[in-house]
């Protein structure tokens, strides 16, 4: 007759756990949502390190001698039903689209770089990627029109300076260290976009009278979040077009050349 245990069964459980947890992670890195949780060129990290768990949880439960009590197993099988109960609909945001994924590198570069409009050439590029080039002070670079997209911000304050603001959530890792960030704008026609719109906005740089050597980050106290409104230049509009909020509105990728990550 096989006796089996307490401790020795919830010594297999909570083995068993651990590679379930390492299965979740594995599959989380092939999601189209991971990136609704981290920047997606962290998958290889979340694959690496789900598959290695999964290993070790498999050899710990064929392992003889293990001992464990109900406490840590319970918990542990609690953040397993938390893991595989996890419901997207829970990060979704207006205008965000589950299942949407950013470009590859290889999709980006397949899209052209430049587009026309109104007889001139603009370059595509991210709100991050353009606030390098003003912070960079390149004059070529300087020099060239620019198409992005971005989120209106509007208050009483900036439309009293005939200004709105061009922003877009920057993110490296994770929201936790996201920074919002963005131009003042005049809008071209004297009509201000509608504040949390979307928009496509085509324009160049133009230098702000007796800019600092370099833009800041601040903390907003409200909220918590840092924000990097560029301090030497503004994103002077040639057009501003309206647009259908992005599938993925973040900024995973931060590109130092063309063609930009947009």
């Amino acid at each position: 007759m096989v006796v089996v245990r307490p401790n020795r069964l919830f010594a297999s459980l909570e083995a068993l756990i651990l590679a379930g947890l390492g299965l979740f992670m594995l599959t989380l890195s092939f999601s189209q949502d991971y990136w609704m949780l981290l920047n997606p060129k962290f998958r290889w990290l979340t694959g690496g390190a789900g598959g290695l768990l999964t290993l070790c949880g498999l050899v710990a439960a064929l392992a003889t001698g293990r001992r464990s009590g109900p406490l840590k197993t319970l918990v542990l099988a609690a953040l397993l039903v938390v893991c595989l109960a996890w419901d997207q609909g829970a990060f979704s945001q207006p205008g965000v689209s589950p299942g949407a994924a950013p470009f590859t590198r290889s999709q980006q570069e397949r899209i052209a770089s430049r587009v026309s409009r109104g007889g001139h050439e603009y370059v595509k590029i991210n709100l991050a990627e353009l606030f390098v080039v003003a912070e960079e002070g390149d004059q070529a670079k300087l020099d060239q029109r620019y198409v992005l997209r971005a989120q209106v911000v509007d208050t009483p304050n900036l439309k009293s300076q005939g200004r709105f603001a061009l922003v877009r959530l920057s993110v490296y890792c994770c929201l936790a260290d996201a920074v919002w960030v963005g131009f003042l704008a005049a809008p071209a026609d004297g009509v201000f976009p509608p504040m949390g719109s979307w928009v496509s906005v085509y324009g160049r740089l133009e230098p702000r009278p007796n800019a600092p050597q370099k833009s800041e980050a601040q903390l907003d106290s409200r909220t918590n979040r840092v924000s990097a409104i560029n301090q030497r230049y503004y994103f002077q509009a040639d057009k501003v077009v309206p647009l259908e909020p992005p599938a993925v509105p973040y900024m995973f990728e931060i590109r130092q050349q063309e063609p930009y990550a947009y």
